[in-house]
């Protein structure tokens, strides 16, 4: 039953003992076949890209119709918004006559005289500037400047008349103005202007 003409060789030695011509087609068939392969994952991976990237598109559209959406109910939203209530003293305002008499001209003995704007009512209501960027000074019913102003954490004592402060009462805190204003007067009483002999 054996062959004369072909040994009983086991399969590793008859694969060593191919031809040399034949081994270099071998190879070469290795490097076809790894190109090819290389060449279909990167296909694989281009075609994988291109997916994501029109999924991505799409979630792009829905993302910019959600935005103008959006602004569309916000513009919506703006043109019935109430407006904006400032928060001001009703002493701050100033006091207007406001009759719908033709015969204005003629005053009447039993109204009084409409009150003429107060420096501390004008800066009160942000109509004349102040020596510190965002202080209101508060007013009484006169119009006159309440003996004590705060500002943040400190408070001072000033001059009813004019709003100057009086020097030496700026405390943090609360400060003690009834004294403050009754030593104020006495030194400008005291002050009296230089006279030249």
């Amino acid at each position: 039953m054996s062959d004369p003409e072909t040994p009983n060789q086991p399969l590793l030695q008859a694969a060593t003992n191919v031809p040399a011509a034949q081994r270099g087609s071998s190879s070469r068939a290795y490097k076809v076949a790894g190109f090819t392969l290389l060449a279909c994952l990167l296909i694989a991976g281009q075609a994988m890209i291109a997916y994501f990237l029109l999924n991505q598109r799409n979630d792009i559209k829905s993302l910019e119709e959600q935005n103008s959406n959006l602004q569309a109910e916000m513009t919506r939203g703006r043109s019935v918004a109430v407006p904006m209530r400032t928060h001001m003293a009703m002493n701050a305002l100033p006091v207007m006559d406001v009759s719908m008499d033709e015969d204005s001209s003629i005053t009447d003995p039993e109204k009084p005289a409409p009150r003429q704007v107060t420096d501390c009512q004008l800066e009160a209501a942000g109509k004349k500037p102040v020596q510190v960027p965002g202080f209101r000074p508060s007013c009484d019913e006169r119009g006159l400047y309440q003996p004590q102003q705060c500002f943040m954490t400190q408070c001072w004592c000033v001059n009813p008349a004019n709003g100057k402060q009086i020097p030496g009462s700026l405390k943090n805190g609360q400060a003690s103005c009834r004294a403050a204003v009754i030593a104020g007067k006495m030194r400008e009483a005291l002050t009296l202007p230089d006279i030249e002999v």
